[in-house]
């Protein structure tokens, strides 16, 4: 009677390395729009998403981010701006297609923990109520790096989004962190006896005192949005401040409001969409083994879905203390720092949002930046479909901010590339004028400062 040797940790990370780099300049199937027979064009790249970005939409992406800009949220102020139109925060594409990519599936999955752990975005216009989009997502730089808690494996993706002219309006480098959990054994669990084992950090949710609140609160009182009084490049000197944004205490309902939105408007490849945000825990994870799922350490039940981020139960499976951020919606916070201090007429070009710490239940965020760079450049496109043909010189600033918690310790350190309105030039043109398939950015470039 013969036997299979049962697949030791090693093996199994070694597996979803080598699998795992079969991919590289690869389409990703992940996120892809529904399955036949939706309505959806199906034949991709690019995908078709299957959502309108109509009002609502827009003003709930940027409320459940912590952005009550009117340019956002408010359609008849919109009307009266340049655009004519509300307008979105361009991280928004990221509910078109989640930007990073998880490597190798398999039923069980493989025992690494993931992390969404920074974007880098691109923008060339913006994000106009009404758009539809296509996107594109492939498998760029997969690489190991020994940091404090051991192995880690960055995996960097490449996203186009498109609207529905074929218009180049966004690209984003997304980076994803695996790390190799001897805990989970073989496959992406672990037994409840294990939980704790191995901590990534070790800090609970913070107390407040009364001089902490009312530092907070002052802070939140010294918030300022620009709007409609333009700012000219030629008003800005090296060395200013921007800010304070303060994100107040983060909750559960700030958490679960985002996911929602982002479950119920997003594609689906069976990881997401609608038939995540209303169908059965129970029925999700008996059937789609390779997502995974957990013994509740609380109930002993084993079917229980992988929701580390939000569940207090849940969090120790993955290293974590307590309930934590989703990482991609604290790299689209950041934005408003920039859209606050610029105002209407400003728009940000890129934008680089390196996580560091997570946002743990409780934690404020406070967001302050600095202008460090003054300079002009020159875009140019060419005249083919889904390129913006022209050549431009744009009168832009160089901006470093970060965000830390109450304990100040970095949740976020980034820098941001603005273009003003000019008293040379006028107006800041859009679409930036850009070829068909804009060059890639690579890791080491971009996550430096990237101006």
């Amino acid at each position: 009677m013969s036997s299979t040797k049962p697949q030791t940790f090693e093996e199994a990370v070694t597996e979803f390395m080598a699998r795992s780099r079969e991919q590289l300049d690869q389409e990703s199937e992940e996120h892809l729009p529904p399955w036949s027979p939706s309505p959806y064009q199906q034949s991709g790249p690019p995908y078709e998403y299957a959502q309108r970005f109509d009002a609502r939409l827009l003003t709930a992406f940027s409320q459940s981010i912590g952005d009550n800009n009117p340019l956002f949220t408010d359609p008849e102020y919109a009307k009266q701006t340049k655009y004519g139109c509300q307008i979105a925060p361009g991280p928004i594409l990221a509910l078109v297609r989640y930007p990073s990519v998880h490597g190798a599936k398999r039923p069980g999955g493989y025992p690494l923990a993931n992390y969404y752990s920074g974007a880098a975005w691109e923008f060339f216009d913006v994000v106009r109520v009404g758009s539809r989009f296509t996107s594109s997502k492939v498998t760029k730089e997969i690489f190991e790096k020994t940091g404090s808690r051991g192995q880690l494996v960055f995996m960097i993706s490449e996203n186009h989004y498109r609207d529905f002219h074929g218009d180049l309006i966004g690209k984003c480098y997304a980076t994803q962190i695996m790390v190799p959990m001897k805990s989970m054994g073989s496959a992406r669990a672990m037994s409840v006896d294990r939980l704790g084992e191995r901590m990534l950090y070790e800090r609970k949710s913070h107390q407040y005192d009364k001089e902490q609140i009312e530092e907070v609160l002052s802070q939140l009182g010294r918030q300022e949005r620009r709007g409609a009084k333009v700012l000219h490049w030629e008003e800005v000197e090296v060395g200013e401040k921007i800010g304070p944004v303060v994100i107040v205490p983060w909750t559960l309902q700030d958490q679960i409001s985002y996911h929602a939105l982002s479950w119920a408007a997003a594609s689906t490849d069976g990881g997401g969409g609608d038939d995540l945000a209303f169908e059965r825990a129970y029925d999700w994870v008996r059937y789609r083994p390779s997502y995974g799922s957990y013994t509740n350490p609380a109930t002993n039940w084993p079917w229980t879905p992988n929701a580390e981020h939000e569940d207090a139960l849940l969090a120790a499976y993955i290293g974590q203390p307590a309930p934590f951020d989703y990482g991609v919606q604290r790299t689209e916070m950041c934005q408003q720092l920039m859209s606050n201090w610029m105002g209407d007429d400003g728009f940000i070009r890129r934008m680089v949002i390196p996580l560091r710490k997570p946002v743990f239940y409780g934690d404020v965020g406070i967001y302050t930046g600095e202008v460090v760079k003054k300079f002009k450049e020159v875009q140019e496109g060419e005249s083919a479909a889904g390129a913006a043909p022209g050549k431009h010189q744009y009168h832009a600033v160089g901006i470093k901010f970060q965000g830390v918690n109450q304990l100040g310790e970095a949740q976020v350190v980034g820098t941001s590339t603005v273009y003003l309105p000019s008293k040379e030039d006028g107006a800041v043109r859009l679409p930036v004028p850009h070829p068909v398939r804009p060059p890639y950015v690579p890791y080491e470039t971009f996550y430096r400062d990237w101006y």
